[in-house]
């Protein structure tokens, strides 16, 4: 059940919330246990009981961790925990079986809380229920935000109902529903419509139209999401982290990737990267941990060969930064934007396709002296132009600085209301027009 369906907007949503609003303080946690269980069973039932025997057995083996004191007991424990989660989620990514929706997070979620633990930056929670909610608590489950244990775990016991909150909460859920309905699933079509034609056949400025309509509609998609799962959030009581944090307004690849998914980020950071030695080893081993961690990244991400060369050719460019052209992007701020601007739409295309005989003749229409293929209609773009021009200009518009500056000041007007109003009416009309897509990280 997406957010984004007119299921969950008027079935699930109002009625879970009047439930969780009516019921006392003590009560708050058994329902977002069950009703995040049914809310992630609507999609399949198979898929939760795996996700209740995952979290179970976490549950059960933490415990046990946690009572050990011997460090080699302990060690063994968390071997064993590392295995099962890592292990299970590559089954799954890697062998034919089909994805349990959501996995890619939950797992992290749970690994976070395994790491947390074992390390004992946190106590292991004795009550089952609030240890469920962290896991299931539907916000989050299928795409993040991915709340670190420790962050949580302050937030279990009470989440206060505010109606300021309510009403923050709602206007983030608005925002982001607007951009997944209105500009990424537009744009969407866009690049579905480049795949139909073949790439073989489309003009080089189609190319990199569908290159950079994928890049938007991949942030728009993605941001609307966590900006929805964050209200949402809000609107129970809880602050999830942000996820975004305007990734195109940055000036290096790694600088992007601290804005992009940071969430994710952070997660390899602090129970990957770290662990590995970080930077701390000196430029040798940073090199070594810098390219585990892309390589690991993209293999996250699937299991097709485009995954894991996506990761390296980040981790080339981020190594590049760090080692060689550093001094140079910080000097020349403008050609900086331009780098990033050209550089990630680039890195999109690897990411969006699973092929490498497609990719190879798509690079070759982006780069025509290449020579592959021929555009047989070179004024393609032209009809493109029209049709998603006004969706880009949007896109444009809403990401500028100052949009940021009016809505964190004007969110509480009443001219804001009606704007927001419009836009959820709208949005409204396009799904039930059937303009409707799963958000693009339900297949990770």
């Amino acid at each position: 059940m997406e957010f984004s369906s007119l299921e969950f907007l008027f079935r699930f949503l109002p009625i879970f919330l009047i439930i969780y609003y009516l019921v006392p303080v003590k009560y708050k946690n058994p329902v977002l246990f069950f009703g995040s269980l049914v809310f992630y069973a609507m999609g399949s039932w198979k898929d939760a009981l795996l996700l209740l025997f995952s979290m179970s057995l976490n549950y059960i083996l933490v415990l046990l961790m946690d009572h050990i004191s011997r460090k080699s007991s302990r060690n063994t424990m968390l071997v064993i925990l590392l295995c099962y989660n890592i292990g299970l989620l590559c089954i799954f990514k890697y062998t034919r079986l089909s994805l349990p929706l959501g996995i890619s997070f939950y797992t992290f979620t749970m690994l976070s809380y395994v790491l947390d633990v074992y390390k004992k930056k946190t106590a292991a929670l004795r009550d089952y229920l609030e240890y469920g909610t962290y896991i299931l608590l539907f916000p989050k489950l299928i795409s993040g935000p991915i709340a670190q244990f420790a962050d949580m775990a302050g937030q279990l016991k009470k989440h206060p109902i505010r109606l300021e909150k309510i009403e923050h909460g709602l206007t983030l859920f608005i925002i982001g529903l607007g951009y997944k309905v209105i500009i990424a699933n537009h744009l969407a079509i866009l690049w579905r419509d480049i795949q139909g034609i073949g790439f073989e056949s489309i003009s080089t400025p189609l190319a990199w139209m569908g290159a950079f309509g994928y890049s938007a509609q991949l942030f728009f998609d993605f941001q609307g999401y966590s900006l929805m799962a964050i209200g949402i959030g809000e609107m129970l009581g809880f602050d999830l982290p942000k996820n975004f944090d305007h990734p195109y307004r940055s000036r290096t690849v790694s600088e992007f990737y601290r804005r992009w998914h940071i969430t994710l980020g952070r997660w390899f950071r602090d129970y990957l990267y770290i662990p590995l030695g970080g930077n701390r080893k000196g430029n040798a081993w940073t090199f070594f941990n810098l390219l585990i961690v892309w390589v690991v990244t993209g293999m996250w991400h699937g299991s097709t060969i485009n995954f894991p060369l996506w990761g390296l050719i980040l981790f080339v460019f981020i190594a590049l930064e760090r080692f060689v052209i550093r001094n140079f992007l910080e000097k020349h701020g403008w050609l900086a934007h331009l780098y990033i601007w050209f550089v990630i739409p680039l890195t999109w295309v690897v990411f969006a396709i699973t092929k490498l005989s497609d990719l190879k003749v798509y690079f070759a229409r982006l780069f025509p002296f290449f020579g592959t293929g021929i555009a047989v209609n070179a004024g393609d773009y032209l009809k493109y132009g029209r049709t998603y021009g006004v969706f880009f200009l949007l896109a444009f518009v809403v990401s500028l600085p100052f949009m940021d500056k009016i809505l964190k000041k004007c969110w509480k007007k009443w001219w804001m209301k009606a704007i927001l109003f419009v836009v959820l009416w709208i949005c409204i009309y396009q799904i039930a027009n059937g303009l409707n897509n799963p958000f693009m990280y339900f297949s990770f």
